[in-house]
């Protein structure tokens, strides 16, 4: 029976697997007690149908709530377009947000989300907030130093969507750029991060640097609490970097930076090396894994990582010089670096020396970290011809440097 008001312009959407009593109560709690009251609310039991009667207690007869259930759980992506396909049927509904089944949602955190995109520029399609982090007894995790800094993080431009997802868990969008996004939420677990790059496609963005609602952290059936194992984060880092590297590719960005990696063998210090090296924050990359072995084991054994840029090149029995000579050739990129079994020391890593090389003038061949990693050095045409592995260098200089390594080395032998 429809009784929701036709003015109604705001939809919400709440997947629902299994949940806590207590989390959940205190979730639609939240969310049925806002001070701006109204809008559509459809709930998606995704599998769990225990769950079902517990929900419908606590939303009672509330007219603003469709209640949808699955038997079979597939996913909150799944769920998701669900719940925004009911809500896509009504023209009326302009703004759209979805809410986890154990946070809790500050009284204005839907008042002060909606006046933003309603008040903004028509390009304006999503809004997002800073948020207080609570464990399971609902106790704050963050003092004030520890939201002065989420908020400067989350305050960063638009282009930093593309390095992190800075948009983080209280936001809201416009249904007239979620109809853009082909194929809704998908690419779990980084389904929220993924549709955030796909909705900016078509529109921009405005950080609001107070905090709006709080986010219970690793709580018992929340989806951080399953990736804890190495496969389980080695699946969630490949589609982190995979929806990163698609929102380039559907934007025309190339990759920045070729990272050329020659082995001959597979041991425990290459495998964390190349694990290492997908920890980092900068993602604009290409790995080539130069292997060098003799039947492939190297691309056998470090396939089993899987990352969406990683490519693998056979060259066997060369000397690392020569087939990083012919991967330089092969591959152009502003910058390459020649990678070794030494770890990158900090995750910004690479990020800050991108930066700085990419802030100098030609006549700056390279950046790198010191022995002591203390300050980053520059090298220049006067210095020794040596390279220096994990060293950015400007391509076209490190193919010099690789010639002239390569006819010594000949003229030596």
């Amino acid at each position: 029976m429809e009784v929701v008001k036709t003015l109604v312009d705001l939809g919400i959407v709440m997947p629902v697997y299994k949940q806590k009593p207590e989390f959940l109560k205190a979730a639609l709690d939240s969310v049925l007690n806002q001070t701006f009251e109204q809008f559509r609310f459809v709930i998606v039991i995704d599998g769990a149908p225990e769950m079902e009667p517990l929900v419908q207690s606590i939303v009672a007869n509330d007219p603003r709530v469709n209640i949808i259930a699955y038997d079979i759980n597939q996913g909150v992506p799944h769920a998701l377009n669900t719940g925004f396909a009911e809500l896509f049927q009504h023209n009326g509904i302009h703004f759209l947000t979805w809410v986890s089944s154990d946070n809790i949602y500050g009284p204005q955190f839907l008042e002060v989300l909606r006046l933003a995109l309603l008040k903004g520029p028509e390009e304006l399609g999503l809004v997002y907030s800073s948020f207080q982090s609570i464990d399971n007894y609902n106790t704050p995790l963050n003092d004030e130093v520890a939201l002065s800094a989420l908020r400067k993080y989350q305050g960063k431009p638009k282009e930093a969507l593309l390095d992190s997802s800075i948009v983080g868990v209280s936001f809201m969008y416009k249904a007239k750029y979620a109809k853009m996004v082909q194929g809704g939420y998908s690419l779990a677990p980084v389904e929220d991060y993924d549709y955030w790059l796909k909705i900016t496609d078509f529109c921009e963005i405005k950080y609001i640097p107070v905090e709006l609602m709080a986010y219970r952290v690793d709580s018992t059936y929340s989806v951080s609490a399953q990736l804890k194992t190495t496969e389980a984060h080695r699946h969630w880092r490949h589609a982190y970097h995979l929806a990163r590297h698609q929102a380039r590719m559907r934007r025309g960005i190339g990759p920045e930076v070729n990272i050329l990696f020659p082995l001959s063998e597979v041991s425990d210090h290459a495998i964390q090396r190349i694990e290492n090296l997908y920890e980092q924050m900068f993602s604009n990359y290409v790995c080539y894994v130069l292997d060098l072995s003799l039947d492939q084991r190297v691309t056998i054994a470090l396939m089993q990582i899987s990352h969406p840029t990683a490519v693998y090149e056979w060259y066997p029995g060369w000397q690392p010089d020569m087939a990083a000579l012919a991967a330089v050739r092969k591959h152009l990129a502003p910058y390459t670096m020649l990678l070794d079994l030494n770890e990158f020391k900090n995750v910004m890593d690479l990020h800050i020396l991108h930066n700085q090389l990419s802030k100098t003038g030609y006549s700056i061949w390279s950046s790198y970290y010191t022995d002591d990693h203390s300050i980053i050095g520059y090298r220049t045409e006067h210095m020794a011809e040596s390279i220096l592995t994990n060293e950015l260098l400007r391509t076209h200089r490190l193919d010099d440097l690789l010639v002239k390594k390569t006819k010594n080395a000949g003229d030596g032998a």
